[in-house]
This record gives C-alpha cells, sequence and structure tokens, in this order.
C-alpha cells in the first residue's frame, strides 16, 4: 500500500527490513459483512478530464527491445575477451621480477621510464583463443622475457628506421597467464602492443570478433561495469580516461569513444552510468560527445551513478554528504522542502535530484524532442524498498513537477538466488536448483513486483530492470552451483523467471552479466557461459528463446473491464490473512489504498465501489494515475452488514496498467471496502 502523494512525507529513515520501510497504519477489524444489498445507480459523478501529465507506459516493444545485457568489467583475470590488444586490459605496469606489484616509475604520459613489467591477463587455463600466436610492438628497444609465464619470445628485431621493436610470443594450450618483463629500455619504452592470435598487427581492430559475436545478440548494452561506476573517483571532465591512454582496467574505467565506437560497430542502445561526483560541465561534454559522435538511432538510457543506496559502495556516502553539504550550505534547500531533518532523507532524495539535473543538462544538448524518446533518463532505485522509492518520486513531484518530465522509466534489480540456503555448505545440484526454482516462485511477493509496478504507473513511468540474473554469490557449495548453472533445467529456470518478470509488466530487462566467467569461486556464476566460444550453455539458450520472441505480454490480476475483491490491493495476494483483510476495513481518514488495474484499452471506465459502513457519511477522493478525478464523495452506509453498491464513477484509464488510488477524506465512524468493479 502506496501513501498518497498529497500527504506530507514525515517518516524517518530505518535501516530495519524493506516490510518496516513502508509506513502502516494498523487496522482494528469490524463485523464480517453479510448479504449483498444491490443499490442501482445511474448518472457517474464527478466529470472526468484526461490527466494532462506526461506519460511514458507503453504496451510492449519488439522482444529484442526487451532483452539487453550488462557487460563485465575490463580486467586482466576477465574471461570475456573484449580487447584485441592485451595492453588495454593489463594492470599497472609493475617491477621487471614481480609484474603484478604495479610499483613502476611512469611519466606524465603515463608509459614507464624505465625498465618494467607488465601483467597481461590470467586465470585463463582451458579458454578458448589463449593458445597462439600473440604479435608484440613498442617504440624503443628492450629485451622482453617472459615471467611466471608459459610463453616462448621468437624473432625479436628492431627497425632502426623507424625506431619500433616487434617480436612474436608463443602461448601453449595449457597457458594460464602472461606477464612480460622489459629490461635494457634506457629512457624507458612506448606505445607497446600486444596483439591476440589471428588478428593483423599492423591494423588490429578494437574489440575482439568473438565478443562482437556474443553481445551483438542484445539490444541494448549497460555499461556499469566497463565504466567502473562502483567507487569511481572521476569528478572533471579532464580526469575522465583518455583514449588515447594505453590501459583501461583501472578505477576510471573505460573511455566514453569506446562505448560509442562498440554501439556504432553493432547498432545497439546504450545504457549509461554518470559518476557519483561528475560535474555539471562533465555531464554537458558527456552529452555533446554522445549527440556529436554516437549513432543516431541509439537510445541512451542515462542512470545517476549505480545503486547509490547501497551502503557497501562509495558512491553512497559521496551522495549523502554532498547531500548533507547542500542542506547546511542552504537553509531553504529543496531537499529539505517539507522541514525534514533526517540526512538519510535528504540523500535519498538527491539521488533523485541529481537525476533530474542530469536529465535537463541532456535535454539542454538533445533538445526536447529527443528526451524520453531517444534520451531515456532512469530513476533506478531498491525493489524491496519501496520507501525510498517513493520519497524519490515524491520529492520530484513536490519540488519540481511531474516525474517523467525528467525521467523515462523507474528501474530496480531483481534478482533469484538461493534464499536461506546462499552460502550453505553440501548442497547438491538438485538443491542449489530447488532452492532456486522456489526463489522464481517467490520472486514477485518477494521483490514486491506488484507495487513497484504501482508505483511507477502511478506517475506514469515504465517499470526496468538495469539488472538481474541468476544470483550464486558466496560461499559454500561451489561445485554444486557450478554445475547448476550448467543443468539443462537451468534454462527452463531462467525461462520461468524472464516470464515471470515480463507478465509482471517489467519490460526492458538487463541480464547481469553477459560474457564468460569463472564460475568455480565464491563469487557468483553471474556470466552467460564459461567460454565465449561455448554457445550452447542453458542460460545463453535461455536467453536466445526470449529475445527470437514471440514478445512476452504482461498478465495484471485486476482486469478493467472487470470485477475484483478489495482484499486485491498492490502486493496483497491470496490466500488473503485475516492482517492483510484489515487493510481494508474501517477506513479512516488520511488512508489510502492503490489498486493496480489492467485495461484492455484506453477509455473512460465506470467504476462501482461496494462498501459497507454503520452509516452514511464516510467520503472518499479517488485518484487516477496521478490525478484526482474525483474528491469528497459521500459513500452510503446502512449497518455493518449489509455491502451497498455506491454511485458509479468515471475514470479514464490508459491500455496497460493504471493505479488507481482510493482516499479517506472524513469519516463518519469509518467504512469496509469490499469490491470494485470496473465496466466500460
Amino acid at each position: 500500500m502506496l501513501l498518497s502523494k498529497k500527504l506530507p512525507r514525515t517518516d524517518r529513515w530505518s535501516s530495519q527490513t524493506h516490510t518496516t520501510l513502508l509506513l502502516a497504519l494498523a487496522i482494528q477489524s469490524l463485523a464480517a459483512c453479510g448479504d449483498k444489498q444491490q443499490t442501482p445507480s445511474a448518472v457517474a459523478i464527478p466529470a472526468v478530464t484526461e490527466t494532462s501529465a506526461p506519460r511514458h507506459t507503453e504496451s510492449f516493444p519488439p522482444a529484442k527491445e526487451l532483452l539487453g545485457a550488462n557487460p563485465p568489467p575490463i580486467t586482466d583475470y576477465s574471461r570475456t575477451h573484449v580487447y584485441v590488444d592485451l595492453v588495454k586490459q593489463a594492470r599497472r605496469f609493475g617491477s621487471t621480477a614481480a609484474p603484478w606489484d604495479e610499483k613502476a616509475m611512469v611519466g606524465d604520459d603515463g608509459w614507464p621510464v624505465g625498465d618494467f613489467g607488465i601483467f597481461l591477463m590470467s586465470d585463463q587455463r582451458g579458454v578458448s583463443g589463449i593458445a597462439g600466436t600473440y604479435t608484440v610492438t613498442f617504440d624503443g628497444q628492450a629485451t622482453v622475457a617472459p615471467v611466471a609465464s608459459r610463453a616462448q619470445v621468437l624473432h625479436q628485431r628492431y627497425d632502426p628506421s623507424a625506431k619500433r621493436t616487434r617480436l612474436e610470443l608463443v602461448l601453449p594450450a595449457e597457458a594460464d597467464q602472461l606477464a612480460l618483463s622489459f629490461t635494457q629500455t634506457g629512457p624507458g619504452i612506448k606505445n607497446l602492443q600486444v596483439i591476440r592470435p589471428g588478428y593483423d598487427a599492423s591494423n588490429p581492430p578494437l574489440f575482439t570478433r568473438a565478443f562482437i559475436d556474443h553481445v551483438q545478440r542484445f539490444g541494448t548494452l549497460r555499461f556499469m561495469d566497463w565504466l567502473r561506476t562502483n567507487n569511481n573517483p572521476v569528478t572533471s571532465w579532464a580526469t575522465r580516461t583518455d583514449p588515447q591512454r594505453m590501459r583501461y582496467n583501472s578505477s576510471k574505467g573505460v573511455p566514453w569513444e569506446h562505448i560509442v565506437a562498440l554501439a556504432n560497430q553493432t547498432g545497439q542502445h546504450v545504457w549509461i552510468n554518470i559518476p557519483v561526483a561528475a560535474t555539471d560541465d562533465y555531464v554537458r561534454q558527456l552529452a555533446q560527445l554522445l549527440k556529436s559522435t554516437l549513432n543516431a538511432n541509439s537510445r541512451i538510457y542515462v542512470e545517476y551513478s549505480n545503486e547509490v543506496w547501497n551502503g557497501q559502495f562509495k558512491q553512497y556516502g559521496s551522495n549523502k554528504a554532498l547531500a548533507v553539504e547542500e542542506v547546511k550550505a542552504d537553509p531553504d534547500s529543496p531537499l529539505a522542502y517539507d522541514g525534514s531533518q533526517d540526512p538519510n532523507q535528504w540523500a535519498y532524495r538527491r539521488i533523485a535530484k541529481r537525476g533530474k539535473e542530469i536529465s535537463d543538462m541532456f535535454r539542454s544538448v538533445f533538445g526536447d524532442s529527443e528526451m524520453m524518446r531517444r534520451i531515456r533518463p532512469v530513476f533506478a532505485t531498491q525493489v524491496v524498498n519501496l520507501y525510498a522509492s517513493q520519497l524519490g518520486l515524491d520529492f520530484i513531484e513536490s519540488v519540481y513537477g511531474p516525474p517523467a518530465k525528467y525521467f523515462y522509466a523507474m528501474a530496480g534489480a531483481p534478482y533469484f538466488n538461493l534464499g536461506k540456503q546462499q552460502r550453505e555448505e553440501g548442497l547438491s545440484t538438485d538443491q542449489v536448483l530447488q532452492a532456486m526454482d522456489q526463489s522464481v516462485t517467490d520472486l514477485p511477493r518477494i521483490n514486491e513486483f506488484e507495487k513497484n509496478q504501482t508505483l511507477a504507473s502511478w506517475y506514469g513511468l515504465p517499470w526496468l530492470a538495469y539488472e538481474g540474473g541468476a544470483d550464486s554469490f558466496g560461499p559454500g557449495s561451489q561445485d554444486a552451483k557450478m554445475n547448476a548453472n550448467l543443468d539443462s533445467r537451468m534454462q527452463d529456470l531462467c525461462q520461468r523467471y524472464l516470464s515471470t518478470w515480463y507478465q509482471s509488466g517489467g519490460q526492458l530487462f538487463m541480464w547481469f552479466n553477459a560474457g564468460a566467467g569463472n564460475w568455480s569461486t565464491q563469487y557468483g556464476a553471474w556470466e552467460l557461459t564459461t567460454d565465449l566460444a561455448i554457445t550452447d550453455t542453458p542460460k545463453i539458450r535461455c536467453v536466445d528463446q526470449t529475445l527470437a520472441g514471440p514478445t512476452p505480454s504482461f498478465e495484471g490480476r485486476n482486469k478493467a473491464p472487470g470485477s475484483f475483491e478489495a482484499y486485491a490491493f498492490a502486493g496483497n495476494f491470496p490466500p488473503y490473512s485475516e492482517q492483510s483483510k484489515n487493510q481494508v476495513r474501517n477506513l479512516a481518514p488520511g488512508r489510502s489504498i492503490d489498486y493496480l488495474v489492467q485495461a484492455t484499452q484506453a477509455g473512460t471506465y465506470q467504476l462501482l465501489l461496494s462498501t459497507s459502513a454503520a452509516s452514511s457519511g464516510n467520503r472518499i477522493d479517488l485518484s487516477v494515475n496521478g490525478t484526482i478525478v474525483a474528491n469528497a464523495i459521500e459513500l452510503t452506509g446502512d449497518g455493518w452488514s449489509k455491502t451497498i453498491d455506491q454511485k458509479f464513477i468515471s475514470v479514464p484509464l490508459h491500455q496497460g496498467f493504471n493505479t488507481i488510488r482510493i482516499t479517506t477524506r472524513t469519516s463518519n465512524g469509518g467504512y469496509n471496502l469490499q469490491r470494485l468493479t470496473l465496466r466500460k
């Protein structure tokens, strides 16, 4: 149940579970209702006007537009081979004896000023594409030798006219890692390249064929990990990752230009994450770069940082500090518009505020016509914390106007996992799959799908998943977890999982992660495969079948036209407990009840409320999708045992999901809400 957007929010932040984060009022049960009494009514009251607030909820697009993915980060140990040049994924330059120690002296240009070592890749045993002949070139002279690596240096030669050295490195099939030392370098070398086997070293492409083949199946890619969004230190445009730098395995992530290059090569849409402390100038220059270089057909989903609500990331503390600083510097700051003195509320509101500001800056660059069409700012929040979600959206509406003016969509991360067995030792493969199967079954309830969809619909926003997938993170039963992800039953599990998401009304889903990974560790089997050359895995089959269509459909339980019990409010599912039934009994002033309603077609419907009360005189307000359509409606009552059909009320509904909110305005002893009926 959601609070009326018209009521001021003064509730305090709590670190308890999500169920306690939502505000609730204890309702006392009264006498049960008796026989239903039919009360005819004819005239709709009052006249209804359509809302002028923007709305982005739309019918489902083709399947290709509904499933995207998050590529994994660029690291030396990644089994997702993104770059043809290994130097781009290498660690910082190290010593000659221990290239992995990252202790080499470098100049202002980032290149070593003397002898050094470089750690190029690790954890690659048995991965396709590792064995073969690598071509190494660099400006200057040096003696090159492998360090702690199964590699052989061949045909090293120096071209005095070009002042450039070239050699070959041969790695056998059993190679696991590659590290090199460069000695006798004199003042140092520059422009080092280590080109993978099978590519022309004189004109190598940026990305590997295997990577392109793998990711181009998706319509959209989210670059959170590529950009190293979590804990990212970048503030100014001048301190971002320069594409002229040689390596991108760093806290700053890849250059924006490489995201553009990938999207232009594949024709994909992009989902980008703005660093938490990025300046306004940074945002505007980024928008200008994307406008001038990105394929005009590529949509741009724009998200402020990543999980700014999540205390395990530095961006959480950074955002909170910025919020506190803003309010203390300006007592009239909009973050405290309602007089709130809670820094945690300020922090939640600032997430929305900064997202709104970023949206405005992209609007200033791309123009009004591109907003919410090509440029799609996303308000990302925690699926199990409706408090934070509504706090942000209520703030935007109260201070700036309809959130749909600034945000295209609301988004969360609905993973499935092993539940209470996530870290348990000694599980079998069957037990892992059984636990995950139960998680998928419980997903709509645990992740509060209907409540999230109801909130999104209230503000005219689609509901997206910025991340999601199979979560096996944690110590315990590693072999069983890995085997479960390779079991054919995982395909059915993933398909049921995605179907549950789409049937619940969710739209674009960004799988976490695309690519290949090492699944034999405690860090989870996030990726779709263990090797990009292995394309027939259960999760890849699931993804490919989803992308091939048909277009998924959503299935709301409360239909228009149709009739449903009052107990079917947002987030309450049968079998209905007495505690849940009390939520629609003896409704007192200020109480709001929300219903998610799926309309088969847009138009004006007639809403019939069936209620019981000791006497007449209770009054309600009725709102639909953020707009009051009728207020101060008096309810007829003739004893708690009699259910009375009230007068019809005209309500405008959009095709698809709608949020209907009933708010008690004044009370004359209270009333029980029994049933809702919608007629066309």
